[in-house]
């Protein structure tokens, strides 16, 4: 099956004139990823500011989906206008908003451990919610530390009852708040456990990339037998959600576009969307040549969103 969808597998260059316009008019609206995509660590990458005006002015709706909620919304915007795109709010899907949205869904009253980052864990706050974190001091670490005291502080039910863990992005994480989520999850098992971004590695441009926090929702599954709603690419929950925020229909008329494999293939794949991968990013042409699992590999492929500009400039004769 995985060798089928090879075979069947094109980088949008290589399509012959009726297939690039059959292609450019087989999707309505274009869903991107953004790190590695739109931009990555220094800066917008070459020809994406083009390419999407292009789009736009060719009548396709945009949205962007991101796993990164370590920028605020208005970090977003200001990204995305300077690439010459004035991307609303609600075209914008952030991990933070997006489990902000599930916990009222689920009506959540009691208070939200998050292990994430500031500005995730300030947009639960400002949605109303109490919001747990820490333990901000270190595990005492000498000869005549009490391990047994060390840790059974942590098996101990004080404070607030808690509703939810929420595991994302945390360049701080430590065993200490590995432990305090291990523990929320075992006492009670009505307590949700949310995930973020389900990352192993986030590239941050072709030479340096860092741990993501797949590894970590891997650990708390594993040791508290709880497996963890993703609300971050590639999760069911955020498939349901994307397909009502933008009111879509026809799924095959949506093209998403990201970098990762696992991430963005499979979310486009659980969504019943096309799919193009873009070697701009995390993930190397040896690698998606390799892959075996059909879930991951997209339908077409392209080196950067400065494709489309050659794509266009033939198929409908837009002057550069």
């Amino acid at each position: 099956m995985a060798e089928q969808a090879k075979k069947e597998m094109k980088h949008i260059l290589d399509l012959s004139k009726a297939e690039r316009r059959l292609f450019l008019h087989s999707f309505d609206t274009l869903m991107s990823d953004c790190d590695g995509v739109l931009w990555n660590f220094t800066g917008p990458i070459p020809g994406v500011d083009k390419a999407l005006q292009l789009l736009r002015t060719d009548g396709k709706k945009l949205a962007f989906i991101s796993n990164n909620g370590m920028r605020t919304m208005e970090e977003y915007q200001k990204k995305f206008h300077s690439l010459g795109i004035d991307a609303l709010e609600e075209e914008i899907v952030h991990p933070a908003l997006t489990t902000v949205h599930y916990l009222k869904s689920i009506r959540m009253r009691d208070a939200v451990y998050c292990i994430g980052t500031e500005v995730f864990k300030d947009y639960l706050r400002k949605a109303g919610f109490k919001v747990l974190d820490g333990p901000k001091e270190r595990f005492p670490d000498s000869r005549e530390a009490n391990q047994v005291r060390v840790y059974s502080d942590y098996f101990e039910q004080h404070g607030p009852k808690v509703g939810a863990v929420v595991i994302d992005i945390d360049v701080n994480l430590s065993l200490q708040h590995l432990m305090k989520a291990k523990c929320y999850l075992e006492r009670d098992p009505n307590c949700v456990f949310i995930a973020g971004a389900t990352d192993y590695i986030i590239p941050l441009d072709s030479s340096m990339d860092v741990i993501g926090p797949g590894y970590f929702i891997d650990i708390l599954e594993r040791t508290t037998g709880r497996k963890a709603l993703i609300l971050g690419k590639p999760g069911k929950a955020l498939a349901q959600v994307v397909l009502e925020q933008f009111q879509i229909t026809e799924p095959k008329r949506v093209l998403f576009v990201g970098d990762m494999m696992p991430q963005d293939m499979g979310f486009g794949t659980e969504c019943g969307f096309q799919k193009l991968l873009m070697l701009s990013g995390g993930t190397p042409k040896d690698a998606l040549h390799a892959q075996t699992d059909p879930n991951q590999l997209p339908n077409y492929y392209a080196d950067s969103f400065a494709d489309f500009i050659e794509l266009y400039n033939e198929t409908m004769h837009v002057e550069e």
